[in-house]
């Protein structure tokens, strides 16, 4: 009925009781419930289903491998797959080991069918059990490390479940188990979550940009896949950060985590660090509400995050303040003019407007954008003040340049997200003409730092 995470432990109620003749309730909890219907011996087996698997083809990844590559998560007393035999359009044959566990043979069970999935389906592989229909026991169980044959039989793929039959045969050949609509849950899972469940310490959802900052897109339609994207990315401390949100506000704030693990992460990895779990960069906020990257990994690094809608950007450095901006194209020109833009800036826009070809909105917006980033690096903000800050040309850089109400400035890049770049399978970005993105440039060769600064921020590389 509902998920159980396994870590950290939970105690839950078990109850049961008498639901007539032969029959018992139990329930764990709010989790599951079931009926066990006992007798006074196991039935006569019927005889196996004798129909072949259709198109049937030799296994692509050995039982060995299921654990050791992370196709399954289990540790060795659960690892109970022996032999993956062959691999079918309509279902999956092999032999499991009866490790001692309890539970652990029909978890093996499930672990060959949910291979199936992992191996058949296009989109959404990531899969977990959720409901049986009836199990039925011939026999008692096998002895421990005894041999079973099983096969799974698909018979119904839906956009969020498959369901099926399993058979589990006895070393004689005799039905021991047969299984009757094992239905599981499909995850939101494409080709940039799916590798991340196998190794997540050097794969990304994060998307790294040619010019060092890292975009984030809401890769999921439901909250169960959330949940399941979230436990890969966040620490102990940042899931009670996430639980505290209200549900809305927690995929934007999740998104912006992901951005930012990913560009530390990234930058650890150009520098030679090795492989980094998303857990080992934790992000945290300073009394200001600026995130702050807290891991021994990390710690000093600059970091700055931006979210709106279905995208988050981040930008980091070892050193350097940092500040990136995302907004979609304004669908009101007039007001941002207003509230936001000088006059020289409204010619600055039109002449980048002629120039790039955007269309003015798209150049107002990144003028906006850039007054955003640049007083993020500055660590305070706009303050409702934005016209204090003046956008104009960066003449050496053909960027921008922004200047503080101090006068400091800011160099400050620029791109467009098109429409077709922020919408993933989930559904349209803002609806209108995309996104603009904004972040501080910093020169290629950062300042020299004292010897002993350089050891603190990369003593890891080391």
């Amino acid at each position: 009925m509902r998920w159980l995470p396994a870590a950290p432990a939970l105690d839950v109620e078990v109850s049961a009781r008498a639901d007539g003749p032969g029959r018992i309730r139990i329930g764990l909890g709010p989790y599951a419930s079931v009926v066990v219907l006992l007798g006074p011996v196991h039935p006569q087996p019927p005889a196996p289903d004798p129909a072949p698997l259709r198109d049937p083809r030799p296994a692509p990844v050995s039982a060995g491998a299921l654990y050791r590559d992370r196709w399954m998560f289990h540790g060795p007393r659960f690892a109970g797959v022996h032999e993956v035999r062959a691999v079918g359009a309509d279902g999956i044959h092999g032999v499991l080991r009866a490790l001692p566990d309890p539970g652990a043979l029909l978890d093996a069970a499930g672990q060959l069918f949910g291979h199936w999935m992992q191996l058949r389906l296009p989109v959404d592989r990531l899969v977990f059990p959720a409901t049986v229909d009836r199990i039925r026991f011939y026999g008692p169980p096998p002895p421990p490390h005894a041999l079973v044959t099983a096969t799974a039989r698909i018979r119904e793929v839906r956009d969020v479940t498959v369901r099926g039959d399993l058979e589990l045969l006895d070393g004689a050949g005799r039905l021991w188990a047969r299984i009757e609509g094992w239905t599981y849950r499909r995850f939101g899972a494409d080709e940039r979550v799916w590798p991340m469940k196998f190794t997540p310490e050097v794969c990304a959802i994060g998307e790294p940009q040619p010019a060092g900052w890292c975009l984030a897109r809401r890769r999921w339609t439901d909250p169960a896949s959330q949940e399941l994207v979230m436990r890969r990315y966040l620490g102990a401390a940042e899931r009670a950060a996430y639980e505290r949100l209200a549900p809305r506000a927690r995929a934007p704030w999740l998104l912006g985590r992901i951005a930012a693990k990913d560009a530390l992460r990234q930058l650890l990895w150009d520098g030679g660090g090795g492989p980094v779990f998303p857990v080992e960069v934790p992000v945290g906020n300073d009394p200001a509400g600026r995130p702050v990257p807290e891991g021994v990994l990390t710690r000093g690094f600059r970091l700055s995050i931006a979210h709106k809608d279905r995208l988050a950007v981040a930008l980091a450095h070892p050193s350097h303040p940092v500040g990136i901006d995302v907004e979609p194209v304004t669908a009101d020109p007039d007001a941002l003019i207003r509230v936001a833009l000088t006059p020289a800036e409204l010619l600055l826009a039109e002449h980048l407007a002629a120039r790039e070809g955007t269309g003015l909105p798209a150049a107002l917006t990144a003028l906006w954008c850039a007054k955003e980033a640049a007083a993020k690096a500055r660590g305070t903000g706009l303050g409702g003040r934005p016209r204090d800050w003046r956008v104009a040309e960066d003449p050496g850089s053909g960027g921008l340049r922004v200047l503080s109400p101090e006068g400091r400035p800011y160099p400050v890049r620029t791109t467009s997200l098109p429409p077709a770049e922020t919408e993933s399978a989930t559904g349209s970005g803002s609806g209108s003409g995309g996104y603009l993105v904004a972040w501080t440039a910093h020169p290629a060769v950062p300042s020299p730092a004292p010897s002993h600064l350089t050891e603190t921020s990369h003593g890891h590389h080391h």
